[in-house]
């Protein structure tokens, strides 16, 4: 099961929040707003409020041995990077932070962040995408019972073949992508996306995949 902490519980890190929750996992909800926090705690495992950028705070709640840290607070940019610094310092393994602008991207980036997020820049690339190249995936329901979902490849696949996984036929999954560390890269260089790969594409520890599949089939990869 995935362990998750949003820190920030506006509009978007609460819909985060829930959604990871309805999703199967286990969420840590932070902001120092006590009506917000009550506003998720009941779709939430643990809801609290405190001030993430006192270290002492996070350390307490175990935010270092979590999977990831969405810090959703852009409005206060400041207290943004300080927490961002904290989690990464405190060993968290994911850091997505929210930016308004690429200014606050590149700053979340050189403290650390894994990926940024800018919401409404993001999603009105995707609908322009979408109206441009009649690229209907991100706006059409999967059919019930089926989901598409990004994982870590798990430790037993590492190593071996798409192609010796037979994934499809063995778990019904169909592997989209594989997005790959490039440790000699930076920002957008950071990752290589590997789409629609062949058979013989050898799957690595520390490899993210996008995979199609039943949604009890999917989650037994978390």
């Amino acid at each position: 099961m995935m362990k998750a902490a949003v820190v920030g519980l506006g509009k978007f890190g609460s819909a985060v929040a829930v959604a990871l929750a309805r999703g199967g996992a286990e969420v840590l909800a932070i902001d120092t707003n006590e009506r917000l926090v009550e506003g998720v705690a009941d779709e939430v495992s643990v809801a609290v409020s405190f001030d993430a950028t006192d270290l002492a705070n996070l350390k307490a709640y175990g935010v270092g041995s979590l999977d990831v840290v969405v810090v959703a607070m852009a409005t206060n940019f400041e207290a943004s990077v300080m927490v961002t610094m904290h989690c990464k310092a405190l060993g968290t393994k994911q850091v997505y932070a929210k930016a308004l602008n690429a200014m606050q991207e590149a700053v979340l980036r050189r403290v650390g962040a894994d990926s940024v997020v800018k919401p409404e820049q993001d999603m009105g690339t995707r609908l322009a995408d979408h109206l441009l190249h009649d690229r209907v995936m991100e706006f059409v329901q999967l059919p019930v019972g089926f989901v598409l979902r990004r994982v870590k490849v798990p430790a037993d696949w590492d190593g071996k073949s798409l192609a010796e996984l037979n994934l499809l036929g063995a778990r019904r999954l169909n592997l989209v992508q594989i997005l790959r560390r490039n440790p000699e890269g930076t920002g957008q260089d950071a990752e290589t996306r590997i789409a629609l790969p062949s058979g013989r594409e050898v799957l690595h520890a520390g490899d993210r995949i996008d995979v199609i599949g039943p949604d009890k089939e999917v989650h037994k990869l978390d």
